[in-house]
């Protein structure tokens, strides 16, 4: 079998208070200030007590997700543009995401994920002096399960 690899040169993130609005023209587009997005499992284990038959275990339970972001800060853009104003104003609510891993893929080969997530605020301020750009990350709970979607037609 050959190996595949995904490359994310490309990327599109859309960031919308409902999953309709992922569809609306204006909706917050933050792949020009996303450094990094990535879709993080958070395993879960339920323990099983030990009786005077077997020793106690750990038996996994359903996993839980959060989407693990980096962005650049932006918080001179304006409002409805800022990647940082839009997780500091929405802080504690949840938003959807979509992200597609390269928006110049040919039609039907797109692979996407979509999700809703408990927005986190990122960070403020950076290194002084040096000219340095000013990073900052945040970790978004996923409310259930994004889905992933798989290319329609294969290459």
């Amino acid at each position: 079998m050959p190996r595949e690899v995904m490359t994310w040169n490309r990327p599109t993130v859309l960031i919308a208070p409902t999953q309709a609005g992922l569809d609306d023209p204006d909706v917050l587009t933050a792949e020009c200030q996303a450094t990094s997005a990535m879709l993080t499992p958070q395993p879960v284990t339920n323990p099983v007590p030990s009786t005077g038959c077997a020793p106690g275990v750990s038996s996994p339970g359903r996993t839980g997700f959060q989407l693990d972001l980096a962005w650049l800060q932006d918080w001179t853009k304006p409002a409805d543009e800022s990647l940082s104003r839009y997780a500091w104003d929405h802080d504690t609510e949840t938003a959807w995401v979509r992200i597609v891993h390269d928006s110049t893929a040919a039609s039907g080969l797109e692979v996407d994920m979509e999700g809703q997530f408990f927005v986190v605020a990122g960070g403020y301020g950076g290194t002084f002096g040096d000219g340095s750009v000013a990073p900052t990350t945040a970790a978004w709970p996923a409310v259930d399960k994004p889905t992933i979607t798989s290319p329609a037609v294969t290459p």
